[in-house]
């Protein structure tokens, strides 16, 4: 049975990885909370949940996450803003959250006479404009975008009453651009970078070194990985090895062993890929694979056959312990 979404209330947390400044620390009206997160390594999927009388925007620095909302999958970039509207349910598709790095913040809208510190027909006016968004995914100026929110979560980190309503004008600065932004199509990747991803997806079992993809978009590479960040919101490396678990995914699933699947992405070894699989996913490959078999999400063949699999590797591991 499906778990009920849950009405999900932040509490302050700050941790190496986390920070959550709640109303006690901001003191904004309208403005829930506002958090920052970093991590070098997949976390747990988020639960099916909602934000009683509150947006959500979530404002990806780099790597790649995926949200769900009303069954529609929503893949995200470095550089990406996902917009959730009050009351809206989502989640990451039982998804674990790979690597990344983002921004985040909650806005009340029940009380448009006590919004960001803005006279109430400006607030309802923002306010509509908000809820009228054409789009939930909206591309923004990466470097520009996190030094700028950057900057507020500083702000609003200190406490100070000045230092709040600089925070505060600079978010609102921010939701007028996005705005003006989600009204405007955006196709940032240049013919360079575009080839060298088509040369990613089509190479995508080879071993895919940086000074290859490089040549193949006419660059230096130091010029090639600056650049490739720079539109894609992650890494080079990172885009290759992410894509690489997710076909990997799909070949556990088909019924491949680890050391076959590995050895078919061009990794250098079964123990390297299963470290890269457990980064990006938070479970080992054999882990993965019994996670599918235990929501039957297989084919009897391929359920028997992982089966065998992951019993022989649990024998395995015995033996060598």
């Amino acid at each position: 049975m499906a778990k009920e979404p849950i009405a999900w209330v932040d509490s302050p947390v700050f941790t190496k990885e986390r920070q959550i400044l709640t109303g006690q620390t901001l003191q904004v009206p309208g403005l829930r909370m506002y958090g920052h997160h970093s991590t070098a390594h997949a976390i747990a999927a988020l639960d099916s949940h909602y934000h009683r009388n509150c947006f959500e925007f979530t404002y990806l620095v780099h790597g790649n996450v995926r949200f769900s909302v009303g069954g529609h999958s929503y893949p995200l970039s470095g550089g990406d803003l996902f917009v959730t509207l009050p009351d809206e349910v989502h989640d990451t598709g039982a998804i674990p959250m790979s690597l990344h790095q983002m921004y985040w913040f909650q806005l009340e809208d029940s009380d448009p006479d006590n919004f960001l510190f803005m006279a109430p027909d400006v607030a309802r006016e923002l306010l509509r404009l908000l809820r009228r968004l054409p789009t939930r995914v909206i591309k923004l100026d990466a470097e520009e975008t996190t030094e700028l929110l950057t900057r507020v979560f500083q702000l609003f980190q200190s406490g100070e009453p000045v230092s709040r309503m600089q925070g505060t004008h600079l978010l609102g600065y921010f939701l007028y651009h996005v705005v003006e932004c989600a009204e405007i199509p955006r196709f940032l990747i240049t013919p360079d970078i575009g080839r060298a991803i088509d040369y990613i997806f089509q190479h995508l079992s080879e071993n895919l070194p940086m000074e290859e993809l490089a040549r193949i978009a006419l660059l230096s590479e130091s010029r090639f990985k600056q650049k490739f960040k720079m539109e894609m919101g992650t890494s080079p490396r990172d885009f290759v090895n992410f894509h690489k678990v997710e076909a990997a995914k799909n070949l556990l699933l088909e019924g491949h062993s680890v050391t076959d699947v590995a050895m078919e992405l061009s990794f250098s070894s079964s123990n390297y890929f299963s470290s890269v699989f457990r980064r990006y996913t938070s479970f080992s490959p054999t882990q993965y694979a019994q996670s599918m078999v235990g929501a039957n999400q297989l084919s009897p063949d391929n359920k028997d056959y992982l089966a065998d699999e992951i019993e022989k590797d649990t024998k395995r591991k015995e033996k060598s312990l």
